[in-house]
């Protein structure tokens, strides 16, 4: 007797020992289900059913006893099947998401902590670089997604961009400096000022430089870098200016920095992007999904798979 055929012993004691209502519940004929029943006891030279003149009537001892055994092992089988299909049901994968280290420290702290706990069976992969670097490894096909500055000047017919947050560009400067004393700052009140900026390899250089241009000034720029918590070091205490993101402000540690806004700002815009393909895995779905959602809307980071949510 294979489960099938435990499965027609139960349906039939549930259905009151009535082989005519069992057979209509299994979608088999009366005579195919009776010659079931009538074979597993000729096999095993067991009587499992007291009958009366060809109806079945109730079950005998040993039919009792396996009645119970069968239904532990229906359910057993079935929780099994159950299990085995949720399992292959998991969404399993690798995704590379490029993340500049500013935006990374002051942006996606928590959201890429949150994607990598909540997804034990997701592998995150997350490359640290500049806006220049990330966009061709993008353009190789070398990262799923790239969080860069608007403008990335990547090909629209290829790329999709989804902004996710957009502030502005302030000044950091040091409480004993003389610019310190104003409210709000004009970019001409930069013009002769020591600067200490991102390096060519960040956008926000490329953004910065455009602005000059544009008001036809002549930066006095010291240092280049690309670690931005070395560009807020440099302002303690000394006439060094950095221009960084406004959102750094909540990751000040060092007293004696203050911000200053500036008139007709550089703003910072942040997006999501990745290649445009005509189909998008589940899990590349998930991970947009979840990042888009979390900035525009405010949503919390779910798993992706169900059983690990808390």
């Amino acid at each position: 007797m294979n489960i099938d055929h435990l499965k027609y012993f139960i349906t039939v004691v549930n259905n009151g020992f009535n082989l005519s209502e069992a057979s209509k519940k299994l979608h088999i004929s009366q005579p195919a289900l009776s010659k079931y029943i009538l074979k597993f006891e000729e096999e095993e030279r067991v009587d499992l059913f007291y009958r009366k003149h060809g109806r079945l009537l109730g079950l005998t001892p040993s039919g009792e006893n396996f009645f119970a055994n069968a239904k532990g092992v229906v359910e057993a089988h079935d929780r099994m099947l159950k299990e085995l299909r949720e399992a292959s049901k998991k969404v399993r994968g690798v995704i590379r998401i490029g993340i500049p280290p500013l935006i990374l420290t002051v942006l996606f702290t928590e959201v890429m902590s949150k994607l990598i706990l909540l997804n034990p069976l997701i592998k995150f992969e997350i490359v640290e670089a500049g806006a220049f670097e990330l966009r061709k490894l993008l353009a190789m096909n070398e990262l799923d997604f790239a969080v860069l500055l608007s403008p990335s000047e990547l090909n629209p017919q290829a790329f999709v961009e989804v902004l996710l947050k957009k502030d502005d560009l302030t000044v950091f400067l040091s409480s004993t400096h003389p610019l310190a004393e104003k409210e709000m700052l004009r970019w001409t009140d930069l013009e002769k000022e020591k600067l200490a900026l991102f390096n060519e390899s960040f956008m926000i250089h490329h953004l910065l430089m455009g602005k000059f241009r544009a008001l036809r000034m002549e930066p006095d720029i010291q240092i280049l870098s690309g670690s931005w918590d070395f560009l807020l070091e440099v302002t303690k205490d000394s006439e060094m200016v950095t221009i960084l993101p406004s959102p750094i402000t909540k990751f000040i540690a060092t007293d004696g920095i203050l911000e200053k806004k500036l008139l007709s700002p550089v703003s910072w815009k942040v997006v999501l992007t990745h290649p445009l393909k005509s189909y998008n895995s589940t899990l590349e779905k998930y991970v947009k999904e979840s990042i888009v959602e979390y900035f525009q809307k405010g949503k919390d980071i779910r798993p992706i798979n169900r059983e690990n949510e808390v």
